[in-house]
């Protein structure tokens, strides 16, 4: 039996947020009941003047409403945040939902991709004064995204413990464990020896010197690449995967796919694409994000938040889409 279809906008109280379709994709699959506009019961709607487009449903037995932002970054998010405060006043928590950049370590325990990140917390990386030989982001508490609320750290408290994170770990392993043995390729297991973490300064170029004059004299952190360069992959500009780094947990697997650890930390959130390692690692060390995405700064503050992210790169120049 179809559970009851809500009779208003007010008995939703989680919003899932995804910026891309790919994202979108998956949280739906896990939705164990759709409510579709166009199946003949009443609609739900939405408040006058919202262009927002969502998906209403069930998942894990809470009513949630998922909207598709038109496009990537902060602005984005947040209006298609605000717009849905609009037309869902009743919700308590938004769920930033998708997939991410990683720093390589956290507190000394290793981060791989296809593992989660849940937030602690956000800064905002490209909040701050240009300056002619450097940027400074913004800090003081009247100009960076405050802190979860009350009830959203003792959750985050709850799932950091030993017990809930083992659980989590067990329920993702399983479910990504079902998809392997789907037919949908695009959800296989890419396999350890595509998941390939370069030294932070090494570059993501031609390496042979033959192929581009301007990659051949790209010596220094400040030497310009190619435009090629910047938008093909480790294969075709012979990286050499002998500069990768021991990452022991891979190594050490006898796993169809290794279980997917879960960490808790920073996300650093801004409207640019991090491709530099070194830039990874700066704001690594300075404001301890480990994790790197265009989303959840701009929703932060309007709703009651927390950010759940896979990592699909180690947001260094060597970035591609395979684990997305």
């Amino acid at each position: 039996m179809d559970p009851v279809r809500p009779r208003s906008r007010d008995e939703f109280k989680v919003a899932l947020i995804c910026a891309l379709p790919l994202e979108a994709n998956s949280v739906l699959s896990l939705f164990d009941h759709h409510w579709d506009e166009d199946d003949g019961n009443p609609r739900i709607g939405k408040a006058r003047g919202d262009p927002n487009s969502y998906s209403i449903g069930i998942m894990s037995g809470h009513r949630v409403v998922l909207a598709h932002p038109p496009g990537i970054g902060i602005i984005a998010a947040g209006t298609i945040a605000a717009f849905c405060k609009l037309s869902f006043t009743s919700i308590r928590l938004a769920l930033v939902i998708g997939i991410c950049g990683g720093a390589p370590v956290n507190n000394g325990i290793q981060i791989h991709l296809g593992d989660v990140i849940i937030s602690t917390g956000i800064v905002s990386y490209d909040f701050g004064r240009r300056f002619s030989d450097r940027f400074e982001m913004k800090d003081t508490s009247s100009e960076v995204p405050g802190r979860p609320n009350l009830e959203i750290r003792g959750l985050l408290s709850k799932l950091a413990t030993t017990r809930q994170t083992g659980r989590l770990r067990s329920a993702i392993y399983s479910i990504l464990y079902q998809l392997h043995q789907g037919s949908d390729t695009a959800l296989q297991y890419p396999g350890t020896s595509k998941d390939i973490l370069f030294p932070a300064n090494y570059r993501h170029k031609h390496h042979e010197p033959s192929k581009c004059a301007i990659c051949a004299v790209c010596r220094a952190k400040s030497d310009p690449v190619c435009a090629a360069a910047t938008v093909s992959d480790c294969h075709d500009l012979k990286c050499n995967t002998r500069k990768q780094l021991s990452r022991p947990r891979l190594t050490g697997s006898h796993q169809l796919f290794p279980s997917p650890n879960v960490h808790f930390g920073i996300f650093a959130s801004g409207n640019s694409v991090i491709k530099s390692g070194e830039e990874r690692d700066r704001l690594n060390e300075d404001k301890n994000a480990i994790g790197f995405e265009m989303e959840s700064a701009g929703v932060w503050d309007i709703f009651p938040c927390i950010v759940i992210k896979g990592v699909c790169d180690y947001a260094d120049s060597h970035k591609n889409k395979e684990w997305q």
